[in-house]
């Protein structure tokens, strides 16, 4: 098994239980790929698998939906559909000064993204740090 160990921008030693990801072989051996597609949808970025089946995009809570190509975020959620053979995409906002009606996640509901209730947020997550939604791939 491969790990990937590090994202950097957004604090996420807390929200790992033992400081790594695993990571399935279908990515393993695309990490960089899947970086650079991450980072071409928006430079801030970052990205970990939560879980075999789930990728999670860690987005800056002032992210502006404008600064965001559309088209290669939709490219990065069918790769991920696709190539990796992932069951979904998580967004994941640190919650301080997080608006929920405005900005980035409020873009991402007319996508198809939905709001995680606090019960199914990955244990790796904290319900109460970060703010979670999904998007079935």
């Amino acid at each position: 098994m491969t790990w990937i160990f590090t994202i950097s921008a957004v604090s996420t030693t807390t929200a790992r239980s033992d400081g790594v990801f695993d990571v399935p072989q279908s990515v393993a051996s695309r990490t960089g790929d899947v970086t650079n597609r991450v980072g071409a949808v928006s430079k801030e970025w970052r990205w970990a698998m939560i879980d075999p089946h789930s990728l999670a995009v860690i987005i800056p809570v002032d992210q502006n939906p404008k600064n965001v190509s559309r088209e290669r975020f939709v490219s990065l959620l069918e790769y991920c559909e696709e190539e990796l053979g992932l069951d979904r995409v998580l967004a994941v906002f640190e919650k301080p000064g997080l608006s929920m009606s405005e900005g980035f996640p409020r873009t991402l509901r007319y996508v198809g993204f939905r709001v995680l209730p606090p019960d199914a947020v990955p244990d790796v997550l904290s319900c109460d740090k970060y703010f979670v939604m999904s998007y079935s791939v």
